[in-house]
């Protein structure tokens, strides 16, 4: 019985020990294998979203620079610092509401942005426009350090305050970070007039830095300032904004300090790190110089991934512990028989030797090939169903894996409008051609649309379809293009109002909208009077700046929905849904008496007095719910206005 207890010991941990002994080597070489994937993976994300960063950053920068640069905020600041007749006061106001106007649209374009403030070199702010709306009590900035700063620089140079609590583009009882970015504002003289305040929300701007972190791999992402006080936001983030570094992690913040960019090791933790200073790191920005307060700069951004070990290795996949438990198993009862017990060492050497090869191959086709490409990658069933989808296309969707393999048809990530277009092409795909092309918009998670080309191929063998594969691009950027191109071609460059082509199109969906609903429907034709004299006594130039005033009036005069375009020369046409003849002409005469009134500034240069006046004639029409298309009407309304030229000008006729 002792011997037997000696064998049985004996056969228990000699296959123990060869099987260690034969897996300690793949399973070390799996874990570098990860640890080199994991350093490769974390430095590249770091890399992009400090690209990001810097990128958004710049971009600010440039916006602020832009706005500064506007023509009518140079031309605001000059005339609110100099007395004014009646008339000019009603000028001052037109163009603060007209700058408020387009604060306002700004905003609501770069969502990024929380107020927009135009400051007086006095330091009272003139008007603010946040997204909750125009402040109602004006203050006094010239206390702050951002005006303090921004007066002291030079054209083309900004301060830019550290990121703060401040009420966001949530509201304003909501409190997140925000950062101010200041400029000057020049006269053309190079007089200084002013600054202008651009607050950013800087909670939603770290927070795409947030997003972009791939939660699934444990990673933490860190962005601290030159202190080390905490700049992500609290809601998101491993910590409260402005806590400070070295008391969550002193080992990275120890790190971070010594050199510029990096990495090393804390804990059981890998940290990648760089640095930015947006007073020196702002080259692909239009800022001549950036300043900011010098215990703020630089940042230094970094993200915390787990080291792969041993653990994290059988952890991530319950069916490898259950593995390497089996072998133990196996071995050690299989060990009581020495022929069965060699044969099996040698089964599992060449199985541990082909998955650890296959693991390695799987895991780099797959996260460079696949995963990472720059275009996405999708296949579906023969029902549409989704199979596989790279990690690009889903970072497009705005979803996750699990929301969408072998749950979601492809078809419904399609937007209706183009829904045809994509099931004509999987049919493609499934018939005998196996080959499909498509251009249609996608629908990602936050409702946005965006546009691709969708390129598909058929996997077939004996049996037949097996499932599809498809390329994706985004066609964002050419999107963009075709819409610029479109609005320039209906745009009169003169005026920036719609063309005889702008016309057209509007008049087309009015009339439609007008026969659909029973709604009257109404054109007026317009003609500035004695035009021709202007531009013989004065030149195109002085012309140009009449069309320009009567532009501005007409607008300012019309309500929201009114398309007002120019027809070409001094001819203009202004369509009036939902308005029958007695309120079109009523509409006219309201024009017609805001034109007489008006005086357009020339110059002394130019005209004696520096100011002109100028007339209208108007005609007006109804557009008929039987006619199909504009030209009746516009016919129309030409008689009526030729008829008003005849009366003696400055007048209206009915057609």
């Amino acid at each position: 019985m002792k011997h037997l207890g000696v064998r049985l010991v004996l056969a228990t941990l000699l296959p123990t020990v060869l099987i260690t002994i034969t897996l300690a080597p793949f399973v070390w070489s799996n874990i570098q294998n990860r640890l080199d994937h994991a350093r490769t993976s974390a430095q590249a994300q770091l890399e992009a979203e400090y690209d990001v960063l810097l990128q958004d950053m710049n971009e600010s920068i440039n916006h602020a620079l832009a706005v500064a640069e506007f023509p009518n905020i140079e031309h605001y600041l000059q005339s609110a610092q100099q007395t004014h007749s009646p008339y000019e006061e009603g000028q001052l106001k037109q163009n603060r509401e007209q700058l408020d106007d387009m604060f306002k649209t700004l905003l609501t374009h770069f969502g990024r942005y929380t107020r927009l403030a135009l400051i007086g070199k006095d330091g009272d702010e003139h008007f603010s426009t946040q997204h909750s709306g125009a402040r109602t009590t004006k203050r006094n900035h010239s206390e702050t350090r951002y005006f303090m700063e921004a007066m002291t620089l030079e054209p083309r140079s900004l301060y830019v305050s550290p990121p703060h609590l401040a009420p966001g583009i949530a509201g304003p009882e909501i409190t997140t970070g925000v950062m101010d970015i200041a400029t000057p504002v020049f006269g053309r003289d190079g007089q200084r007039l002013g600054v202008l305040l651009l607050t950013l929300d800087w909670g939603s701007l770290a927070d795409r830095f947030l997003r972009a972190i791939d939660a699934q791999s444990g990673a933490v992402a860190l962005l601290v300032d030159a202190n080390g006080s905490w700049l992500l936001p609290t809601e998101t983030s491993a910590m409260p904004f402005g806590g400070l570094l070295q008391t969550r992690w002193p080992d990275a913040w120890q790190a971070m300090q010594v050199a510029n960019r990096g990495s090393a090791s804390v804990g059981d933790n890998l940290l990648f790190f760089r640095t930015h200073d947006i007073r020196t790191h702002h080259f692909r920005s239009q800022a001549e110089q950036v300043f900011g307060l010098q215990n703020s700069q630089p940042w230094r951004l970094g993200l915390i991934t787990p080291r792969p070990g041993l653990a994290s290795l059988l952890a991530e996949s319950p069916w490898k512990s259950a593995l390497v438990i089996l072998v133990y198993g196996l071995a050690i009862a299989f060990g009581l028989g020495w022929v069965l017990t060699n044969h099996r060492q040698r089964t599992l050497k060449a199985e541990a030797q082909q998955l650890s090869a296959e693991a390695r191959d799987y895991a780099r086709e797959l996260a460079d090939l696949y995963e990472n490409a720059p275009c996405g990658y999708h296949s579906l069933n023969e029902d549409g169903v989704i199979m596989k989808m790279n990690r690009t296309e889903q970072q497009w969707l705005g979803r996750r894996a699990d929301e969408l393999i072998g749950k979601q048809k492809y078809r419904e990530l399609v937007t209706p409008e183009t829904r045809a277009a994509f099931d004509k092409a999987f049919q493609e795909v499934l018939r005998d051609g196996h080959e499909g092309s498509a251009e249609c918009e996608l629908i990602c998670q936050d409702g946005s649309t965006l546009p691709v080309a969708i390129e598909a191929t058929a996997r077939t063998n004996a049996d037949g379809f097996q499932y599809s594969r498809a390329m994706v691009f985004d066609l964002t950027e050419r999107k963009q293009l075709e819409d610029l191109l479109t609005r320039q071609a209906m745009t009169d460059p003169l005026t920036e109002l719609g063309n005889r082509r702008y016309l057209e199109t509007q008049a087309a969906m009015e009339m439609a909208k007008a026969r659909r609903n029973g709604m009257p429907l109404c054109l007026l034709a317009i003609d500035l009077d004695r035009f021709k004299n202007i531009n013989d006594l004065y030149g195109h130039d002085v012309g140009d700046m009449v069309l320009q005033a009567f532009a501005r009036t007409a607008k300012s005069q019309l309500r929201e929905g009114d398309v007002l375009c120019r027809m070409g020369g001094e001819e203009f046409s202004i369509l009036l849904p939902d308005t029958n003849p007695v309120r079109a002409e009523a509409i006219a005469e309201r024009l017609r008496l805001s034109i007489e009134a008006a005086t357009v500034t020339i110059g002394e240069d130019l005209i004696d007095g520096g100011n002109l006046t100028y007339t209208a004639s108007f005609g007006v029409t109804e557009v008929k719910p039987d006619e199909t298309s504009l030209k009746p009407a516009i016919k129309r309304a030409d008689q009526g206005l030729y008829e008003a030229k005849e009366t003696g000008r400055n007048c209206i006729v009915v057609a």
